[in-house]
């Protein structure tokens, strides 16, 4: 047994679960709620980060007011080159995750870039310039449903999760139990390096973020306050996959009637496997992604998708063989964080190279 994973237990895990639901909570705010010291709770998390086995990340995927362009990118290679493709898609700056994928692609990547025409020169100029690809097939995101941030572990008791995030079954589900929706933020340019700063790591001080940045802390503060009240700035807490006991990724591709979408993705993002649910332009106008504890257990989630949806069509699936990259973390084949790609997605993806070749 590899040492590593049997040095995580039951607390690591629900270490992870409390930080997906509050990313940024103190340790004394989660000591009570784990049962731990807050000193012991520290160490933990400093064990699984050196490590890579655990991670927090900021993302901040918003141009001005707008959402970026975001697309699905199927890549297709020649013969035994799909590894050295896999590698230079993970190292670019504008895609938020690569997988090397069964089925009729070779990786599947997801892509951010600032417009239309950056993705048009980031596909033109970048990815099919690769050595070894042989194609390219996209899938514009014109909806998100889910996004990955929302999914979660399963290690703490409704009752502790309910002490972190304020909400209970009685009011979960009230009408405005929510409040409305804030006004989204805009994202100016100099919130940018706030947020590469916290792709790496979500948890870091406002002190920290001050020194870098060499802005005040009640700025930095004020800043960080705003962009996550806007939901422009967004943590996700992730554990490495084959520690997680979620250790296998799928997508399903499907069509769904226009008018039955909203339904099909309220009822498919409370399923506990979906990771993210998103509706896209393309042959298929719906893609879910899904996190399972086995092969085997594919099969039994897209028939609970089918039960549930009879107006869903699954067209097709595929399993990913190698997550490489997910939300700007560059991944070795057991999901462990091996380094941060800075997620500067406000760049030229082709720099230098003329729309006219």
């Amino acid at each position: 047994m590899n040492s590593a994973i049997s040095t995580i237990d039951d607390t690591d895990r629900a270490l992870v679960h409390a930080l997906q639901l509050a990313p940024r909570a103190s340790w004394e705010r989660l000591a009570p709620v784990l049962g731990a010291r807050p000193e012991t709770l520290a160490r933990r998390w400093e064990r699984m980060t050196s490590a890579g086995e655990a991670w927090v990340s900021g993302l901040g995927l918003r141009t001005g007011s707008q959402a970026p362009c975001m697309a699905w990118v199927e890549v297709m290679c020649a013969a035994g080159t799909s590894p050295a493709v896999g590698a230079a898609l993970a190292g670019d700056a504008h895609t938020m995750g690569v997988e090397h994928s069964t089925g009729g692609r070779d990786l599947l990547a997801f892509v951010a870039v600032p417009d239309l025409h950056m993705l048009f020169r980031y596909l033109s100029f970048r990815v099919q310039r690769i050595p070894g690809v042989t194609g390219t097939r996209s899938s514009m995101v014109t909806a998100v449903h889910s996004a990955p941030d929302r999914w979660r572990m399963d290690h703490l008791s409704p009752a502790q999760a309910a002490l972190l995030t304020g909400r209970t079954r009685r009011n979960a589900g009230a009408p405005g139990a929510a409040g409305a929706a804030p006004p989204v933020a805009p994202v100016a340019e100099e919130d940018r390096p706030l947020m590469m700063a916290l792709a790496a790591d979500g948890r870091r001080s406002v002190a920290s973020l001050a020194r870098e940045s060499g802005m005040s802390e009640s700025t930095v503060r004020r800043r960080l306050s705003r962009l996550e009240a806007g939901h422009s700035l967004r943590y996700s807490c992730a554990m490495a996959s084959g520690l997680s006991g979620w250790p296998v990724s799928a997508t399903l591709w499907a069509e769904v009637r226009e008018h039955e979408v909203a339904d099909c993705a309220a009822v498919a993002a409370g399923l506990r496997e979906t990771r993210t649910c998103m509706s896209v332009s393309g042959t298929w106008n719906f893609m879910i992604s899904a996190r399972l504890r086995t092969i085997e257990g594919l099969a039994r989630y897209t028939a609970d998708l089918s039960r549930r949806l009879p107006g869903l069509r699954i067209t097709d699936s595929a399993v990913a063989l190698h997550v490489r990259k997910s939300e700007a973390q560059e991944l070795d084949q057991t999901g462990r964080r091996l380094r941060t790609v800075r997620p500067d997605i406000w760049t030229d993806p082709a720099p230098g190279v003329p729309d006219r070749t």
